[in-house]
């Protein structure tokens, strides 16, 4: 073996000995470099984007860390300014967080966003998203979360503060009311003004004497007229009570009026048809009645005719009378 290895040329595998050692140590760095960013949850994770509008990006930046609890589950990816008007109103910082989808299940639409500080009064502000309120449904992607008032000190700070100047103010209006009533006092007790004058005057305490027996006055003869209907009051129901039964009584004697009315309307209609009836028969009566006379008229007519034509004989003509026949027959018709 020895032997073979005296003839190895050592010079043209040195070369290959290093291509070797150097692609070994690349691979074992590449191994321990995605085991480590396996360990650290980089390499290989989901994640997922939400938003939440702030009403303040103080002391938050890109790469915040997001916490729930003080677990880290994401970062801030962006931070930027809002242009629609919302509840927090116009120019309210939006942070867009990427978070670990591990931790979806716990992030609901009842979840809360605030800005805090992790450690100390000093250290750098985190996103911790409170959990207590349950949900109906967990958060998908792009959704937005509720943003909820920083807690930590400068968030006290500013809030004492403006509770100050709102107590400034309202004291100053406090002292403004009190300068004010000041003034109206002094104007009270000043008899050369118009209001103490007329305080002071007696006239407005005779007034008011007068006012209040005026209306003692009224009050007593408001007593009178209750008593009057007290007293009045049960004959006048009684009347009413009285006056609705013979209502009643006539109301039926109406009734039973309308009804003889009906029928004598009735009657009436049955005597009008009983006349139609008999003028009906009447008239056909009269009809052959009246063709007779004209029948007699013709026929005295026609006799007339012949009585003229037999007058014309000369032997006749003496013995006819000179009166017309027919004329007086028409005079008896």
């Amino acid at each position: 073996m020895l032997k073979y290895l005296r003839y190895v040329n050592w010079s043209e595998l040195s070369g290959l000995l290093v291509g070797a050692v150097l692609a070994v140590a690349l691979c074992s760095a590449v191994f321990i470099l995605v085991l480590k960013l396996e360990q650290e949850n980089i390499l290989g994770k989901k994640e997922y984007n939400l938003y939440s509008n702030f009403a303040s990006g103080q002391g938050i930046h890109k790469g915040t860390t997001v916490q729930i609890n003080g677990v880290d589950i994401g970062r801030v990816e962006e931070v930027s300014l809002t242009d629609s008007v919302s509840l927090i109103g116009k120019g309210s910082v939006k942070l867009k967080l990427r978070l670990d989808a591990r931790y979806r299940q716990w992030i609901t639409n009842s979840s809360v966003a605030y800005a805090t500080r992790d450690q100390n009064i000093i250290s750098e502000r985190v996103i911790n998203i409170d959990i207590a309120q349950k949900g109906d449904r967990i958060l998908e992607d792009d959704e937005y979360l509720i943003a909820g008032t920083a807690q930590d000190i400068e968030t006290v700070l500013k809030t004492a503060n403006d509770v100050l100047v709102t107590a400034n103010l309202l004291i100053e209006r406090v002292s403004l009311l009190a300068s004010a009533a000041d003034t109206l006092i002094g104007t009270i007790r000043d008899t050369s003004t118009t209001i103490g004058a007329l305080l002071g005057s007696k006239v407005l305490y005779d007034n008011l004497d007068s006012t209040v027996i005026r209306l003692l006055s009224l009050v007593s003869g408001a007593d009178d007229i209750f008593k009057i209907l007290n007293t009045g009051m049960p004959k006048i129901v009684a009347f009413a009570d009285t006056f609705s039964t013979d209502a009643v009584a006539l109301i039926s004697s109406l009734d039973s009026l309308s009804g003889s009315a009906s029928g004598v309307v009735n009657s009436l209609d049955s005597t009008i048809k009983n006349l139609s009836g008999m003028v009906h028969e009447f008239s056909s009566i009269a009809q052959p009645l009246n063709n007779l006379l004209i029948d007699g008229s013709q026929t005295m007519n026609r006799t007339d005719d012949v009585m003229t034509g037999v007058s014309k004989f000369w032997f006749l003509r003496s013995k006819i009378p000179q009166r017309d026949s027919i004329s007086a027959l028409e005079d008896a018709w």
